[in-house]
């Protein structure tokens, strides 16, 4: 038996009294050796006593119990947020997150860990609102009990409640509290190696244009995989040498840089081509192909070469200016999107049709490359789903609900399914912006996005491509020998381009 929150007075409820059983860790009496008195500081620090510096030490030490107790009452608010009946925390997470200006995944974070906190470790935030924890040793017990069941978490809480943590030191209740966490098995303090198998993506935060795959599995078919990565990169190697010396196309060439160089390509390069150029095998199983391509935008200026702005990948990505102008160079065909020649809005849908088009999903991925809902970062580009702000009416079309850009946005997953059983109710305004409704409650108001290229850029833009495409064509033909008794390819005409009207 656990506490739990009292949903009429949300407080809570101190847990009913259980029997001893011999299962339950040992109590052990956790004392530190000597009492923490901040007198003492200067002498553990050799600097002198009274000086400026021991006196911040002393102003530091002071605002621990301050910051302890407004944590714990902050823990005690979100927990009256916490329902119950939903796992997840998505209920009021969206609110949560305007209210702490955090991410939506953050902000269930901090629902759970709070409701843990009151009905799972209540003696302990006792302690916290006692000021003698630190917020950071009361964040980290958080995070250890995770996996711990609720009755485990009561377990703990009633001995960690008991230590003299008025005096402790970090390294001594970090160490106390692994061994007892410890205690009730390693299957509850971290997932078996087959419930860790996973595939993520990573990308570089320093966002120079790389990004990684982690694969986390049990060591013996990581190790596997490693070996037969390693096996075929090494076969590729060996063909790649002699097919340079036959004069045959080389295989797994990236970027052809083997036939250039006329070297075959190092391991590393060969373990990556041969993981990313490879067919999956499904086992007979048949894989849809996407219905979205990979969407790289560039700005304007950056493909004109006047400035290093990033591009994105699938509107989250950063990309360096060098690397998105390279990926331009080498695409053969560019998409666009119709749109009203008089003021660059999409061209509507016929009244009775539901689905929209190609073309609407990829405007749609333009302007909404995460999810609609306020605070969600989910990426939508790849897996996220179209969504009619006003329903669409599939018996009488002509009442409402229509397929048209001005109402329709994209959402993840998670949150049309809140939006269909009627959690989330937004509503497109006039001007475009978008009223979010939470339970019947206004949640937020947010403007639509409008930074997309003008037809006047976009006019430019296709001007300068292809004069590039020209002195690429020029310099390929000087390259090759066919332009040695021609004159300098002609510089192209400038046009002189009004200012935007912006």
């Amino acid at each position: 038996m656990t506490s739990t929150i009292d949903s009429q007075n949300r407080r809570a409820v101190p847990p009913s009294p259980r029997p001893h059983r011999e299962t339950e860790p040992p109590r052990r009496t956790v004392r530190a050796r000597d009492p923490l008195d901040p007198e003492d500081f200067a002498a553990h620090s050799f600097i002198e006593q009274g000086s400026f510096e021991v006196q911040v030490a002393h102003e530091l030490f002071a605002s621990h119990h301050e910051e302890a107790r407004a944590y714990a009452e902050r823990l005690r608010r979100l927990a009256m947020l916490w329902d119950d009946a939903d796992e997840e925390g998505d209920t009021y997470a969206l609110l949560v997150a305007d209210a702490r200006r955090v991410t939506v995944d953050r902000a269930r974070t901090l629902l759970r860990d709070a409701a843990i906190a009151v009905t799972s470790l209540p003696r302990t935030l006792e302690r916290l609102e006692a000021g003698d924890i630190p917020v950071s040793w009361f964040e980290l017990l958080l995070r250890r009990v995770r996996r711990l069941t609720p009755d485990q978490c009561w377990q703990l809480d009633d001995r960690v409640a008991d230590w003299d943590l008025a005096n402790l030191r970090s390294d001594r209740f970090s160490r106390e509290l692994g061994r007892l966490v410890t205690w009730f098995g390693t299957t509850a303090v971290h997932p078996s190696p087959e419930e860790q198998r996973d595939v993520e993506l990573a990308v570089d935060p320093e966002n120079d244009g790389t990004a990684r795959l982690a694969v986390t599995g049990p060591i013996h078919e990581i190790i596997d995989l490693s070996h037969r990565l390693d096996a075929a990169a090494r076969a590729v190697q060996d063909e790649q040498r002699h097919a340079l010396a036959d004069g045959r196309p080389v295989p797994f060439d990236i970027d052809g840089a083997a036939a250039r160089d006329g070297h075959h390509l190092t391991l590393a390069a060969l373990r990556y081509a041969v993981l990313t150029r490879s067919m999956l095998d499904t086992g007979g199983i048949q894989v849809p192909g996407s219905r979205m391509r990979l969407q790289v935008v560039v700005p304007a200026m950056t493909l004109l070469g006047e400035s290093d702005a990033p591009g994105t990948i699938d509107g989250t990505i950063p990309l360096p200016a060098p690397m998105a102008r390279h990926l331009a160079a080498g695409e053969s065909t560019w998409y666009r999107i119709l749109t009203d020649p008089s003021d660059g809005a999409f061209l509507p849908l016929p009244t009775k049709r539901y689905s929209p088009t190609a073309a609407m999903q990829e405007h749609l991925r333009l302007l909404d490359p995460v999810c609609a809902v306020p605070g969600c970062t989910r990426n939508t580009c790849t897996v996220g789903e179209a969504d009619h702000i006003e329903e669409y009416d599939h018996r009488n079309p002509e009442n409402g609900g229509r397929t048209a850009i001005d109402n329709l946005h994209r959402l993840c997953w998670k949150h049309h399914d809140m939006k269909t059983r009627g959690l989330l109710d937004p509503v497109r305004n006039p001007d475009g912006s978008t009223t979010w409704f939470l339970n019947g409650q206004v949640l937020t108001r947010v403007q639509q996005n409008k930074d997309l290229l003008t037809p006047l850029l976009a006019e430019a833009l296709q001007h300068s491509w292809e004069a590039y495409e020209e002195m690429l064509a020029w310099d390929a033909a000087r390259r090759h020998g066919r332009l040695q008794d021609a004159d300098p390819a002609p510089m192209p005409t400038p046009v002189d381009y009004p200012d935007p009207p912006f």
